[in-house]
């Protein structure tokens, strides 16, 4: 018995150390679960990294315009309710026009609102140069309920059949301009009309001069018309505003005007006036917006580009929006920016008043903002009535500056005729030179609240992915280390030792009986 005990103790001595292998389920759970934590660890970390360029991606991917997409969809047909609010300006004393000490006095009538829809119809995609051709149909009904009076309401105003006639003639020889003279007392013995708020803006009414200056050659070609009204024709055309070509924005140039009718250049204006290139068709702006950036914007109505200043930054809906408004860049007529007096064509007035009778076909219309806003004080001293104010009168767009995507726009032009002496028409012989205010048109349009929401997550986009990155580094490392933990307390990784007596390979056993 001894014998036995001592050889246990001496082969113990040299018993070889192993380690007890644990249970395969609870290091497969660790192992698992420590491939999630470092797999969030990781894209926590490329998250933060990465943001810019994930927000790019997106951008890019978003701001192209092709079949199907989110840009389409809204481009199409536009998703926010939009209308069209129309003021007419009323003639309160036009029997004293030839008084030269009396001024044409007016008074506003309205707000004449119609709601209005926009479509993009016989959409053509051009994938040789990454463009879209297309028309526009817009389409206006009459909303009484948000008006003030009908359209049964009478206005009076200079009559701008009789105007347009006088002033196409008014280089003509004295002898053929007395024959006009006699023939235009016979129709129109007076040079202010009378219809209703429907017949001067969609409707239209016949006047026997149009029929006569049908039969004439002093109006351009597809001049002629049936019936006169400001808007007439135009609801539900898609002809009007004629065919844009744009940029599909493949090339980062979403939205940038391409081709007007066909051409790079308008033909109205001459020189760079006339370009259309490197101006928004008005559908899409530029992006990374900075307080020295100007928008460009190209509106079939005044067959010419206008440009919008920075003004000051606002917040809309808690966003900070830029706001960009019509100043000195688009009302100058070359007074003070010598490079837009090629939209005079030849005939500049002072500041505020811009001269688009080309676009009109050779009537002397000229566009400012309502009651003369922002133009130089000429304009308002030869009428009465009139009273320009900042929140009424002005044009604005509100962008948000990193996305270019408008916040808020008022868009508001007035349309006025100039009212001026023509040698041997009799009833213009003795008329003064005044611009005779006849309406202008309001849009203002504000961002959906769903929409303001997804442009709140596009400009946070950095700040989200931050604070994404953090919380995956900062939850994964905390459970990988709680697992850690339990694992370690279980005895998971510890080692444990077991003696193994080795047997002699030279002794043979002892029997315990003896």
């Amino acid at each position: 018995m001894n014998l036995i005990v001592f050889s246990v103790k001496k082969y113990a001595a040299k018993a070889k150390t192993t380690y007890k292998m644990q249970p395969q389920k609870s290091l497969a759970i660790f192992l698992c679960v420590s491939g999630i934590c470092f797999f969030f660890i990781l894209a926590g970390i490329l998250a933060i990294c990465l943001s810019t360029n994930i927000y790019e991606a997106i951008l890019s991917n978003q701001m192209v315009l092709k079949p199907n997409s989110n840009a389409y969809n809204m481009w199409v047909k536009n998703p926010v309710p939009i209308s069209l609010t129309l003021y007419m300006f009323n003639w309160t004393n036009p029997e004293e026009v030839y008084n030269k000490t009396s001024k044409p006095r007016f008074e506003q009538l309205g707000p004449y609102v119609y709601r209005e829809t926009k479509e993009k119809t016989d959409v053509v995609w051009n994938n040789d140069n990454d463009t879209v051709t297309f028309k526009n149909i817009k389409t206006w009904w009459f909303d009484p309920e948000s008006s003030k009076g009908n359209l049964y309401d009478p206005v009076t105003s200079i009559n701008p059949v009789a105007l347009s006639a006088a002033h196409a003639v008014r280089n003509w020889h004295m002898i053929i301009k007395r024959g006009f003279s006699v023939s235009l007392r016979a129709i129109a013995d007076t040079i202010y009309s009378t219809h209703s708020v429907g017949e001067l803006l969609f409707d239209g009414y016949e006047d026997p001069l149009l029929t006569m200056a049908a039969k004439m050659s002093f109006l351009p070609k597809g001049a002629a018309m049936d019936k006169f009204g400001w808007f007439y024709g135009r609801n539900g055309s898609s002809e009007f505003d004629g065919i844009f070509n744009i940029d599909t924005g493949a090339r980062g140039n979403l939205g940038v005007l391409e081709r007007w009718k066909f051409s790079e250049h308008t033909g109205f204006y001459p020189d760079k006036c006339g370009n259309v290139q490197n101006a928004s068709a008005g559908d899409f702006f530029p992006r990374k917006l900075t307080h020295d950036s100007v928008i460009k914007m190209f509106t079939s109505d005044l067959c010419r580009y206008m440009e919008l200043e920075f003004e000051e930054e606002v917040l809309v809906n808690n966003i900070v929006g830029y706001k960009y408004v019509a100043g000195q860049k688009f009302l100058d007529n070359g007074t003070k920016i010598p490079e837009n007096k090629c939209f005079c064509d030849g005939d500049c007035m002072p500041s505020g008043a811009l001269n688009v009778s080309n676009c009109r076909h050779g009537s002397p219309a000229f566009v400012s903002l309502p009651h003369f806003y922002k133009a130089d004080p000429y304009y308002l001293d030869g009428v009465d009535g009139l009273s320009p104010e900042e929140n009424m009168h002005s044009f604005y767009m509100i962008f948000e500056p990193n996305t270019g995507i408008p916040l808020s726009v008022a868009a508001r032009l007035q349309l006025n005729l100039r009212l001026a002496p023509v040698q041997g028409i009799s009833i213009f012989e003795d008329v003064p030179t005044v611009f005779m205010p006849v309406l202008y048109f309001e849009q203002k349009v504000d961002i959906p609240e769903h929409m303001t929401f997804m442009i709140k997550l596009l400009i946070n986009f950095n700040v989200i992915c931050l604070s994404v990155g953090i919380i995956c580094i900062t939850l994964s490392s905390i459970v990988f280390l709680i697992v850690f933990y339990k694992m370690w307390s279980k005895k998971i990784f510890r080692k444990q030792r077991h003696v193994q007596i080795p047997r002699h390979p030279n002794r043979e056993e002892v029997p315990l009986n003896h």
